[in-house]
């Protein structure tokens, strides 16, 4: 079995026959129908408007849209249909596989009538039967024309009255529209990687755009071929239901806010301009095999003034039949007569299609416009992201294991900005997103909290840090006469930051004047927390002053003129300054939740630190879970 897909893997392009193989497999799914109405719309007309699955994956593949680890595990993307000038026009998409796929639907609308409309020419010159070969021939390209035109119309609008069209989805944004697992634990890698990919070939190929908004990555529920992978799609840490007026989309996000594109951009009707041109062909070849008839049959006439027996005489005669006027022309032959009766129906059918494209076309508009990406303020913007830092495996191990026994999903590891993280899924009715992160202990070193935290932020984007852990406690039960007993977990209402401080002697002796910040801990959270303890069975939870400094305190000595120096102070640990620092000047809340492993008289061991850790970790997954985590404000 191949390994998981990683962030930025490189484009694979499988051969044609494994591309075969794949397609094969989609087939043979129980979702196939709704996965081929995704992946191969229907076309103008009855046709699909792409071309069939295996050549389309390869193709796919080579213009770098094609997300591939095995036939079993891959995804096929697809730029928005509002920028496809653009894609067309670049690199990847000037290849043979990227015009083939554009073209497709035209070609199959196209081709057929025209090449009957070339044969027909010579063939009319075969003697005795020439003419009705040739006429045969024409008349199969217009009803062929005809039929294609009608029934897809037809059809087309049935799916869309049975609300099944993603246009509006698929019209600003990358799409997803094929995915492919036989491991459901591998969707939510799978849809990051697509993500990545996506972000990649916008930047390689799509000059940017102002009206974009926010990256994001639409992925079809449709086009899932599994139910199964289906459901761990719609649970997938990344990736955020569209909302109830727009089911079936999974708005794919790795982080941060939503800024929802400018819906003024919208997908040009592509197929009136081939319409119209095939029209005036079939009208161009039927008016010249109708004025070769005429003439030929007038030949010995005294006058042919009244027949349409050259072609501009012809093509007038014509076009008025196709609007029902009058060109003052009469006919003689059968051949004449029947191409005449064949213009209304054509002519109808053009201004058919004309007319269900341009409200289709403005319907799609005003929808886009009125609720597709206004509703997402809603959805993708209430969802909250936390990322929770630790220094020690203890802490690490505690923190993944109160956070899998609550949603039963296994940590993930990943690598974001250059850093180990774990994915640790959703939290809560929420959805809050978890995300873990271990550093170097103290705030000092290059592996240290400080610079750790700061490099992480801006590419986690988290909404709120939190700091957890074992920390030591200055309010013993037994040696302060105070409140706290071993286990117990500390809330930093505030940070007292004791490295930075002035040193003097005065009368001969030591005198320090402490110059540390002291900070309150983002309000929001704090709130939270607090509300978190309503109905909060497992061990106390004390609010109070958090002493931070680069100094590991294994001292009675030291720990009494801290007690002396800072009475409010509840407890001490080494990295909460380093997170205060890394999170200044950004939009995420910090907070520190730790458990008391030791009193900082040099008694600690694992032994304490242990469920000290299992402490703040159950907190720290009741106050995800509570659901009184406030939403911030979106920049």
């Amino acid at each position: 079995m191949s390994a998981s897909p990683t962030l930025h893997d490189p484009p694979f392009a499988p051969d044609l026959s494994a591309c075969w193989e794949a397609a094969r497999a989609v087939r043979a799914t129980p979702c196939w129908p709704q996965v081929r109405d995704a992946v191969r719309p229907p076309g103008v007309g009855i046709h699909r408007s792409r071309p069939p699955l295996g050549l389309l994956l390869y193709g796919a593949a080579r213009d770098g849209c094609l997300v591939w680890r095995s036939t079993d595990e891959f995804a096929l993307l697809e730029p928005p249909v509002a920028r496809g000038r653009e894609w067309a026009s670049s690199h990847a998409g000037r290849t043979w596989s990227g015009r083939l796929d554009r073209w497709w639907d035209h070609l199959m609308f196209g081709v057929p009538p025209f090449l009957l409309l070339i044969v027909s020419a010579p063939t009319s010159l075969v003697p005795q039967v020439g003419l009705f070969l040739a006429l045969l021939l024409v008349c199969i390209a217009l009803l062929y024309i005809v039929a294609q035109m009608t029934l897809g119309l037809v059809l087309r609008s049935l799916k869309r009255m049975r609300g099944t069209s993603d246009d509006s989805a698929r019209g600003l944004h990358w799409t997803v529209v094929l995915v492919h697992l036989t491991d459901p634990a591998k969707a939510d890698r799978l849809l990051r990687v697509a993500l990545d990919r996506s972000q990649h070939l916008t930047r390689n190929n799509i000059r940017p755009d102002v009206a974009e908004g926010t990256h994001a990555l639409m992925c079809l529920e449709r086009a899932i071929t599994t139910v199964e992978v289906r459901r761990a799609v719609s649970a997938a840490p990344s990736a955020t239901g569209s909302g109830p007026d727009r089911p079936g989309v999974h708005v794919v996000l790795d982080g941060g806010g939503f800024v929802p594109p400018d819906p003024g951009a919208h997908r040009p009707i592509s197929f009136i301009p081939a319409l119209l041109t095939g029209t005036a062909l079939a009208v161009g070849l039927v008016g010249l095999l109708t004025a070769d008839a005429e003439a030929a049959a007038c030949a010995a006439a005294p006058d042919c003034a009244d027949r349409p027996a050259t072609w501009i005489d012809a093509m007038t005669w014509l076009i008025y039949q196709m609007v029902l006027g009058d060109a003052g022309f009469t006919p003689a032959t059968t051949q004449a007569r029947i191409f005449g009766w064949l213009m209304l129906p054509l002519g109808l059918v053009v201004l058919f299609c004309i007319v269900v494209a341009g409200w289709r076309q403005a319907s799609t508009f005003k929808k886009r416009q009125e609720r597709t990406y206004a509703h997402l303020d809603t959805t993708i913007n209430r969802r909250i992201r936390v990322l929770v830092l630790t220094v020690l495996d203890i802490e690490r191990d505690a923190v993944t294991s109160a956070v899998t026994a609550m949603n039963g999903r296994q940590a993930e590891p990943d690598t974001l900005g250059g850093y180990p993280v774990f994915r640790l899924g959703r939290l809560g009715d929420q959805g809050t997103e978890v995300l873990l992160a271990q550093s170097a202990q103290g705030i000092v070193t290059p592996a240290a909290m400080m610079l750790t935290a700061e490099r992480l932020i801006p590419v986690v984007q988290p909404d709120y840090v939190i700091l957890a852990g074992i920390c030591f406690g200055l309010w013993s039960r037994r040696h302060d006469n105070g409140i706290q007993e071993l286990g117990d977990v500390v809330v930093s209402e505030y940070v007292q930051n004791v490295d930075h401080r002035k040193v003097t002697d005065e009368d001969g002796s030591e005198r320090i004047v402490w110059r540390g910040e002291r900070v309150q801990a983002s309000t929001p959270l704090l709130l939270a927390l607090k509300a978190a303890t309503h109905g909060w069975t497992g061990r106390s939870v004390h609010f109070g002053t958090v002493l931070s400094g680069s100094t590991l305190v294994s001292s009675a000595t030291l720990r009494a003129e801290l007690r002396r120096e800072f009475e409010e102070a509840s407890a001490g640990e080494m990295e909460l300054t380093g997170v205060y620092v890394a999170t200044a000047g950004r939009r995420s809340g910090w907070i520190m939740v730790k458990g008391i492993s030791d009193w900082g008289t040099g008694e600690l061991t694992d032994d304490t630190r242990r469920p000290a850790s299992e402490a703040a970790a159950a907190f720290i997954v009741q106050a995800l879970t509570f659901g009184t985590l406030p939403v911030p404000p979106r920049s």
